[in-house]
């Protein structure tokens, strides 16, 4: 039984400009008066920093010249994305409690019982979609992916990565190089920013995540990729070798849909959809994900976002079934814990 680390709980608010919003209770006004309307909380359910944080702050920004409301957005880190998702699932479902649902969270639901299930929520959107890659610090003894590869296989367990938490799309990727003889040790760390330091204060010999998410990091020569988890090489790092070319397979993409709770009015929803569609067409937004290292074409409309979920969970659940245990996930005294059994 290992209980996951926990994160303190920050938040940051949004004062915008109101205009009208279908949710929002507003009282009668004169034409040259601004309707008053409730305030919408976006949940983020990692610490402040990482790229659920940066995507739901650039959503909201973005959303001050669309929505009558201010909106919110709140960090809720722990148990893999999971204490946001509970957080979610105790909100009234009047739309004015959105979440970000990433990948990494979504995965939980290929196991077993992380406390709530796919028909608990709507998806307003996809908002985005990035290849994921493994990086080391600018000073590690390692070179190359195959240097790292070698030391993984002459001593398994050895070497510890960074990731956003048990049972997400990092561990399940480790999971899958372990079956190929590359044992490396998950280090599960909810708070981005201590994920991103793990490699350089000796928590971790590497880091799991997006690049877009580090770019920063990367620009600065702080990190640097040694394997990109895709089918085939990314343009930005074209020396960098793809996990599918190596034949490790192409790893699941992380994405990041925003989601409000099941039986919500559909007219609200609606206009939160519409909403976000909006969002989509800005420059602005465009101009984000292309500096987020995220696929151009990451959107999925609310209409579309449901099907693609889906499609995601059954890919999931696919590889879970291929592993050679059962991880099991539990809600036990408010921490969400994992129970590997052997077949």
């Amino acid at each position: 039984m290992y209980p996951l680390l926990q994160s303190r709980r920050l938040s940051s608010v949004f004062c915008v400009p109101v205009i009208v919003l279908a949710c929002a209770v507003t009282t009668p006004m004169r034409a040259d008066e601004k309707p008053n309307a409730t305030a919408l909380e976006l949940i983020v359910p990692f610490g402040p920093g990482g790229g659920a944080d940066q995507l739901a702050r650039e959503s909201a920004k973005l959303l001050t010249g669309i929505l009558a409301a201010p909106v919110t957005v709140t960090n809720v880190p722990g148990a893999t994305g999971n204490t946001g998702m509970a957080k979610l699932m105790a909100a009234p479902n009047d739309c004015t409690t959105m979440a970000v649902l990433t990948a990494d969270t979504f995965s939980l639901l290929a196991y077993l019982n992380p406390g709530w299930k796919m028909a608990d929520v709507i998806p307003l959107a996809i908002m985005m979609k990035q290849p994921s890659a493994l990086f080391l610090p600018a000073n590690s003894h390692f070179k190359t992916w195959a240097d790292f590869e070698k030391e993984a296989r002459l001593h398994p367990d050895k070497l510890h990565v960074a990731i956003s938490g048990l049972g997400s799309p990092d561990y399940l990727m480790l999971q899958q190089l372990a079956i190929k003889g590359i044992r490396l040790a998950p280090v599960p760390l909810s708070n981005p920013e201590e994920r991103y330091r793990a490699p350089f204060n000796g928590q971790a010999d590497a880091l799991y995540d997006q690049p877009g998410d580090v770019q920063s990091l990367i620009d600065a020569k702080q990190l640097r990729p040694i394997i990109v988890f895709n089918a085939a090489r990314l343009a930005g790092f074209k020396d960098v070798p793809a996990s599918g070319e190596l034949g490790f397979g192409s790893g699941r993409n992380q994405f990041r849909a925003i989601v409000v709770r099941a039986g919500t009015d559909p007219a609200k929803v609606k206009v939160l959809s519409d909403a976000l569609d909006k969002v989509a067409v800005m420059p602005q937004y465009s101009s984000f994900l292309e500096q987020k290292a995220a696929f151009s074409n990451s959107y999925v409309p609310g209409k579309s976002a449901g099907a693609f979920m889906q499609g995601e969970l059954d890919a999931m659940k696919k590889i879970v079934e291929e592993l050679p245990f059962h991880a099991r996930y539990i809600l036990k005294e408010g921490e969400f814990e994992r129970y590997v059994e052997p077949f």
